[in-house]
């Protein structure tokens, strides 16, 4: 284990990453309503994961270009992806999208709570870069945790996350470092014919607020900015666990 290294840490969990966190039927929704709005013909996701959210555009035939940083994860994306000649996986990071993104997306995605992985000044450079990397009236889809929420209850055990199976279990725990950082730690414990395997990780987490990530937006040159409590886009409150944003270029 590699204390810190955001790589290590999907790496160890890359072969059970979508059994902790599959598709959700209205995340999937969603997808397939963007997807199929006629308004989107390519799509950008940023910090793609295996590939899970792209596949509904690539099945729809659109334009898709993913990245992430662990090569674990974007060698199951490509897997997953192969079949659809208009989509491309690569290995990358938030500071690399304008290089990456050759021509603008008419849709930018950044989801699994992916954007507080870097510092708060880097998350507000890349959502400009964002603007940037989308054509005209362009849409955003973001998602993170509700840290407000979170840092008013002081929580610092996350829900347990089991597979379907009930064989792997992921322990999260947060451990803050005042309002800006918080050291997330997690335990895997894999089935083996040995017994249970235990990996332990920990990387820094950079919190960002509801009222920041809105003056973020607004600074990076987004507006119609809808924030939401889940895929489902029921109203956003205070007591909301998760904040989905939709927002346009302008």
């Amino acid at each position: 284990m590699a204390q810190g290294d955001g790589v290590t840490f999907y790496t160890d969990i890359s072969d059970v990453y979508d059994d902790l966190f599959p598709v959700s039927p209205e995340q999937r929704a969603l997808l397939d309503s963007l997807a199929g709005s006629g308004t989107v013909r390519s799509v950008t996701d940023c910090g793609c994961g295996t590939g899970a959210q792209l596949l509904p555009f690539a099945a729809a035939g659109l334009a898709c270009l993913g990245f992430d940083p662990d090569p674990s994860l974007i060698a199951i994306a490509r897997r997953k992806l192969a079949a659809y000649p208009r989509t491309r996986v690569e290995i990358g990071v938030f500071a690399d999208l304008l290089r990456l993104a050759t021509s603008p997306s008419d849709l930018l995605m950044c989801l699994g709570n992916s954007l507080v992985h870097v510092p708060q000044v880097e998350a507000a450079r890349f959502l400009s870069d964002a603007a940037k990397a989308l054509n005209p009236a362009g849409t955003v889809l973001l998602q993170i945790l509700n840290y407000e929420a979170l840092r008013k209850a002081g929580v610092t055990d996350l829900p347990l996350i089991r597979t379907s199976e009930g064989g792997v279990e992921f322990r999260r725990r947060y451990e803050w470092e005042g309002d800006r950082k918080v050291r997330f730690q997690t335990t895997l414990r894999l089935p083996t014919a040995d017994g249970p395997r235990i990996l332990r990780n920990e990387i820094p987490l950079y919190p960002v607020y509801p009222d920041e990530f809105w003056e973020m937006l607004s600074r990076a040159g987004f507006g119609e900015i809808r924030f939401h409590g889940n895929f489902a886009r029921t109203d956003f409150s205070p007591a909301s666990e998760a904040l989905v944003c939709l927002a346009r270029k302008t």
